[in-house]
C-alpha cells in the first residue's frame, strides 16, 4: 500500500515542473514593439494604474485609424503599422466594448518567483506528510528540545572545564561550590589542593552521565530512561558515562590511602623530606611560606605561577607541580607576541619558562607569564633564567623608565643624613630601607614650579620611580624624563633633578 508522503511528494515534483517549463516558454516570447502617439503616451502616463489594478488600454491607441479600423479583416489582435503617420490616426474610431479591445501582452514573472512559490508549495506538502523532516516548520530539528538542550549543555561542560572570567565572577567553579569541604588555601595550601584536585576530577568526569540524565527529560519520546529499550550508541553512551566516574572514584580512593600520601603532590614532596622526616613536615613548610605576602603570584586560575622563597609552583587543573629553586634550572625556551591582550588594548608579550630540577625524579614543567612581569619573577628566584638564543624578551615602558630613572638620580647630588636621623624601611613597600630624600636642585629656591619638601627619607628609589611614573600622562612617554609630580607625603612639586640619593 502506497503511504501518503510519497504520493504528496511526487504531486509536488510534477507541479514544480509544471511551474518551471511555463516560466521558460512564456520567458523565450519576446515582445512586440508598438507605436503609440505621443498624445497616446501622455493620455496614458496622465491614466496609471493603481497598485492592484489592471487597466484596459485606450483601443484609439491600438488601432490601425483611419479605412482600417478595429472591425477589418485584420481583427483586433493586429497593431499599429510602422509605414502608418503617428498624426493620421483618426480620433472618430468607434469605442470597442470593454474587454474586447487590444491588450499589451504581460511581461512574464522572472524565472525565480515561480520557483520559490513551487517551492514553498513542495515544502509546505512535504511538512504535512512528515513535519519533523522539514526544520524550517514547526517542530523541526533546530526547534527540538534535545538539539537546544545539547547546544546548552556543551557550552556549560566546556566554561566548566576551561572557567572563563564569567563563570569565576558567578562562582559557577569547583573551589566555590565545594568551598566547605575544601577549605582555605591561604591557612593549608597543601591539603586544600590534594582535596581540590581529586574533587575537580570527579566532577569532570560526572559531565557525560549529567547529559544522559537531562537528555531523559529533554528527549521523553526516546525512552532513554528505560535502558534495555534505547538504541546501541546510547547504551554504549550511556556505559561510557558510567565507567568515567567509576574510575575517577577508584583513582582518588587509591591517592587517598595512607591519609593521601599516594597523591602525586605528596609524593612529589616527599622527595625533598628529609631521612627521618616524612612529606608532611615539607608540606607545613610550603603552607608557611605560601601565607607569605612576598611571594610572587601571577597567572590564570588553570595555569597559576607561584614562587615563594623556597619553592617554584604551577597549579593546575589536575595537578600541582613543584621544584625547590636551588635545584632548579629555569631557560626562556619561547615568546609569544600578540598585538592585543584580554586586559587592555596594549600589545603582550607572553614567555615560555622552562623549570627543570636537578634531580631526575622531579618532572620538568613550564611556566608561562607575560614579560612585563619578567622583571618581578627574577627579583624572587635565586637561580639566573637563561635565554635561548633566539629569544628575545621585549621589556615593558615603566621598567625601561625606571632603569633610566634610577641612573639619573646617581648623578644628582647626594644628599647627607645627619647622624641623629634613622632610616626607616621604605613606607611604599616596607622591604628594603628608604634610598632617597627630595632637595630642589633644578633651580634657586623661588624660582620655577619645583618646591623645597621638607619630608624624611621615607622611599626607596624603585617606589619613588613607580610613584613619579604613575603621576604622568600614559599616552605622552616622552615627555615622562621633564615632567614633575608632587611629593607623596606633602605634595610639594618636584622633578627628577630633585631626587638625591642618600648617603
Amino acid at each position: 500500500m502506497v503511504t501518503a508522503e510519497p504520493a504528496v511528494a511526487q504531486e509536488s515534483q510534477a507541479l514544480l515542473r509544471t511551474r518551471l517549463s511555463c516560466a521558460e516558454i512564456r520567458a523565450r516570447e519576446p515582445l512586440p514593439r508598438v507605436s503609440v502617439s505621443p498624445a497616446g503616451q501622455r493620455d496614458r502616463v496622465q491614466r496609471r494604474p493603481q497598485a492592484g489594478r489592471v487597466e484596459e488600454p485606450n483601443p484609439r491607441e491600438n488601432c490601425s485609424g483611419g479605412s482600417r479600423g478595429c472591425g477589418s479583416n485584420e481583427g483586433p489582435g493586429n497593431f499599429i503599422s510602422q509605414n502608418t503617420p503617428r498624426d493620421s490616426i483618426s480620433q472618430s474610431a468607434p469605442r470597442v466594448p470593454r474587454g474586447q479591445g487590444l491588450r499589451f501582452p504581460e511581461r512574464p514573472a522572472p524565472l525565480g518567483a515561480y520557483r520559490t512559490r513551487a517551492l514553498w508549495l513542495v515544502r509546505y506538502a512535504g511538512w504535512r506528510a512528515s513535519p519533523g523532516r522539514f526544520p524550517g516548520g514547526d517542530g523541526g530539528a533546530m526547534d527540538s528540545p534535545e538539539v537546544t538542550f545539547t547546544l546548552a549543555y556543551l557550552v556549560f561542560a566546556v566554561c566548566f572545564v576551561f572557567t572563563p572570567t564569567e563563570f569565576h565572577s558567578a562562582g559557577l567553579t569547583v573551589q566555590n561550590l565545594l568551598s566547605g569541604w575544601l577549605g582555605s588555601e591561604d591557612a593549608a595550601f597543601v591539603p586544600y589542593h590534594l582535596r581540590r584536585t581529586a574533587a575537580t576530577l570527579l566532577c569532570h568526569s560526572l559531565l557525560p552521565l549529567g547529559y544522559y540524565v537531562g537528555m531523559c527529560f529533554a528527549a521523553s519520546e526516546k525512552q532513554l530512561y528505560y535502558p534495555s529499550q534505547t538504541p546501541e550508541t546510547w547504551r554504549a553512551f550511556l556505559l561510557l558515562a558510567l565507567m568515567l566516574p567509576a574510575i575517577a572514584c577508584t583513582l582518588i580512593y587509591y591517592w587517598s590511602r595512607d591519609r593521601w600520601a599516594r597523591h602525586p603532590l605528596a609524593r612529589t614532596l616527599a622527595l625533598y623530606a628529609l631521612p627521618r622526616s616524612g612529606w608532611r613536615a615539607v608540606a607545613s613548610s610550603v603552607n608557611t611560606e605560601f601565607r607569605r605576602i612576598d611571594k610572587f603570584a601571577t597567572g590564570v586560575p588553570g595555569a597559576r605561577v607561584i614562587v615563594t622563597d623556597t619553592w617554584v609552583m604551577k597549579v593546575t587543573t589536575y595537578r600541582v607541580h613543584m621544584a625547590q629553586q636551588q635545584d632548579v634550572h629555569l631557560t626562556v625556551t619561547e615568546s609569544q607576541q600578540h598585538d592585543l591582550s584580554p586586559d587592555s588594548n596594549l600589545p603582550v608579550q607572553l614567555l615560555t619558562i622552562r623549570v627543570a630540577s636537578t634531580n631526575p625524579a622531579v618532572q620538568a614543567f613550564d611556566i608561562r607569564l607575560n614579560s612585563t612581569e619578567y622583571g618581578e619573577l627574577c627579583e624572587k628566584l635565586r637561580a639566573p633564567i637563561r635565554s635561548a638564543a633566539n629569544v628575545v624578551i621585549h621589556q615593558s615602558l615603566g621598567d625601561l623608565f625606571l632603569e633610566t630613572f634610577a641612573s639619573l638620580v646617581e648623578v644628582n647630588p647626594a644628599y647627607s643624613v645627619p647622624s641623629s636621623q634613622d632610616l626607616e624601611a621604605c613606607i611604599g613597600c616596607m622591604q628594603t630601607r628608604a634610598s632617597v630624600k627630595l632637595v630642589k636642585t633644578c633651580q634657586a629656591a623661588a624660582e620655577g614650579e619645583c618646591r623645597q619638601c621638607y619630608c624624611r627619607p621615607m622611599w626607596c628609589l624603585t617606589c619613588m620611580g613607580k610613584w613619579f611614573a604613575s603621576r604622568q600622562d600614559p599616552q605622552r612617554p616622552d615627555t615622562w624624563l621633564a615632567s614633575r609630580a608632587p611629593c607623596p607625603t606633602c605634595r610639594a612639586r618636584f622633578c627628577i633633578l630633585d631626587v638625591c640619593a642618600v648617603r
